[in-house]
């Protein structure tokens, strides 16, 4: 899906004629710069007005079809300034800002941080680091609490899913803090005071854009990969790719019995499972390890897809909180699981427990083969919704 038609989409419009017609704009029959200035707001969903002389907030409010509580709780302090004309004011637009069906890659992330930090400008964000490719990599923190919780996403390439799923929760978090409304039974505001939320939503943004088709086919990128990927030609090229675009594991690639892991694995890098030439090696883990390190979180929740599972013992069988992983299984229908075998040392999960002893999650999502299709989306959302809100309240 092009950005065009994703933007048509969330203006509610079927065409781009459709679109002019509604905006007053000439129907040229083309994607004019007037049109495309019109139409790039509904991306990240909001609008950047100048008021005018003598406007009030209630009809730039009718103007955009938002609301004057929408447009208070997006410009802090606005409700105790005068308006003076000329000055900038954030709309929300009448839209989401993360759809369920939006393509999805480091560009789009940016677009949805973009669009949440206008609607709720609590929401912090900080790039923890480029990857080779260049991307950042992105923590967010949104909350006031004492409590800590890190919760990550899309550290394998062809699970990218799990971090759109993020994305939607997140959205719906700030509505609940921005309007007062419950998450699963929590007041938002609540939670807000109580926790302060970590989350990296796409650890590996190299990998998901070459499993999303991001990267041109005809690029550097993509070719480097290609011959990566000869080492394991039963792996679906692109599809099946799960590694960063240095042909690292990144789940693989933590300090956690990683030499027992690096002996029954792959010896060179490829589309999955090669844990890197030593622990730690790839920015991305690097930056994500020293972020723990740093915020000192009180639990930790990885998402990974699929399987229906949920890992929350340590090496020894041992849940920190058992209590909480059994309200999660409940709650979400997923199984409480030990970690398979072949599945054990590592990850990131595996070195946090190791470190801090913590309680940790794997959120095996889902359930259906790797990459699981965009449709999944609202049901990996009903089913996740009280494991994320579970984790804010404790």
């Amino acid at each position: 899906m092009h950005w065009t038609e994703l933007a048509l989409k969330k203006a509610g419009c079927g065409s781009r004629e459709e679109f002019q017609r509604k905006n007053g704009l000439n129907l040229s029959g083309r994607w004019d710069l007037p049109t495309c200035r019109a139409l790039w707001p509904w991306l990240p969903g909001y609008v950047l007005h100048r008021m005018e002389p003598g406007q009030t907030l209630y009809q730039v409010a009718q103007r955009y079809g938002s609301s004057v509580q929408q447009i208070l709780a997006a410009n802090c302090g606005l409700k105790d300034r005068p308006l003076l004309p000329g000055q900038a004011v954030q709309v929300p637009l009448d839209c989401m800002v993360v759809p369920w069906d939006a393509p999805f890659g480091s560009q789009m992330q940016e677009i949805f941080l973009e669009g949440l930090q206008a609607r709720c400008p609590y929401l912090e964000a900080k790039a923890l680091t480029k990857t080779a490719g260049g991307r950042t990599v992105w923590a967010l923190r949104l909350g006031t609490g004492p409590r800590r919780v890190l919760l990550t996403a899309g550290h394998h390439a062809n699970e990218y899913i799990t971090s759109v799923l993020l994305w939607r929760l997140l959205e719906d978090y700030c509505r609940s803090i921005r309007e007062d409304v419950g998450l699963f039974g929590f007041s938002g505001r609540m939670l807000f005071r109580r926790t302060s939320l970590y989350l990296v939503p796409l650890v590996n943004p190299d990998g998901v854009d070459l499993a999303t088709g991001e990267i041109e086919p005809d690029s550097r990128e993509y070719t480097a990969a290609q011959d990566l990927a000869a080492t394991q030609p039963q792996v679906p090229f692109p599809s099946g790719w799960k590694a960063n675009l240095q042909g690292v594991d990144l789940n693989l690639n933590y300090p956690a019995q990683w030499e027992r892991v690096k002996a029954r694995k792959p010896r060179r890098p490829g589309p999955r499972d090669y844990p890197g030439p030593s622990p730690l090696s790839q920015p991305e883990t690097m930056a994500l390890a020293d972020y723990v390190r740093r915020i000192h979180p009180d639990l930790l929740a990885a998402w990974h897809t699929q399987g229906g599972e949920i890992y929350a013992a340590d090496g020894q069988g041992r849940i920190p909180d058992e209590n909480l992983a059994r309200k999660l299984a409940s709650a979400s229908g997923y199984q409480l699981c030990s970690v398979p075998p072949e599945s054990e040392g590592g990850g990131l999960r595996d070195w946090f427990l190791q470190e801090t002893g913590k309680p940790a999650f794997t959120i095996e999502a889902g359930r259906g083969e790797n990459p699981l299709p965009m449709e999944d989306l609202r049901q990996l959302y009903e089913e996740n919704l009280p494991i994320f809100a579970l984790l804010l309240a404790g």
